[in-house]
């Protein structure tokens, strides 16, 4: 049993640094080599938790080195136009310029629910409203709105407005937050600051964000 949990462990562990190496991307996000990589990934790693007898370095050899492929290819297809188009494909223009490419449509196989149903989750939820749409090389569809179905916006009115940057999360789960994006840190002396001003104390607070004009956010945590 014990053997197992350990193995379990570092297999666990392998995976975890290889998804960490590929990068941020969600499922539904991937290129379709890395969508290979991670399912090769996958089965790779299930293969020694089914047979003890097999040694670790038969799962961790193999997932190194789909991992070393996948940086090879990225690092590769970042300097060669020509290699990212074969691996990742373009972006299309389903519908140009307010105009459906039907053709386009049976050679990607989609279907009209598909198409309709991908709109609307893009956000658009009639035809007539788009101007452009492009099936990305993820498969998700990208929406661009005919000018009098955009959102108005303070520029449209000669607005002038105030810029105040993205919040910044100082404090979790009742525990200060020194550094929660990668460089951007925030003193605990700043933070004592901003808890005095909100006449707060720091264990109360289930989440306190703040952002460069010094606005804050508070959600108290609920008493139980």
């Amino acid at each position: 049993m014990a053997i197992i949990f350990i193995r379990s462990v570092i297999i666990y562990i392998l995976v975890i640094v290889a998804v960490r190496l590929m990068g941020k991307r969600q499922v539904g996000e991937l290129k379709p080599h890395e969508l290979v990589i991670t399912i090769l990934l996958s089965a790779v790693a299930v293969v020694p938790l089914e047979d003890n007898s097999m040694p670790l370095a038969n799962c961790a050899i193999p997932i190194l080195l789909f991992i070393s492929l996948e940086i090879i290819v990225a690092v590769i297809s970042m300097k060669s136009y020509k290699l990212r188009d074969l691996i990742q494909g373009k972006p299309i223009f389903i519908i140009r310029r307010g105009k459906l490419n039907q053709r386009l449509l049976k050679d990607m196989r989609f279907t009209v629910d598909d198409l309709v149903d991908a709109l609307r989750q893009a956000g658009s939820f009639s035809l007539d409203e788009i101007e452009d749409a492009v099936i990305e090389t993820n498969g998700k569809i990208s929406v661009l709105l005919k000018s009098q179905y955009k959102p108005l916006c303070a520029n449209d009115i000669s607005l002038k407005t105030d810029e105040h940057g993205m919040p910044i999360t100082v404090i979790m789960d009742g525990k200060a937050v020194e550094e929660y994006f990668n460089k951007e840190k925030i003193s605990k002396a700043q933070i004592k600051l901003l808890l005095t001003s909100e006449g707060k104390d720091e264990s109360d607070i289930m989440l306190m964000t703040v952002d460069d004009s010094g606005k804050t956010f508070v959600i108290d945590k609920e008493k139980v």
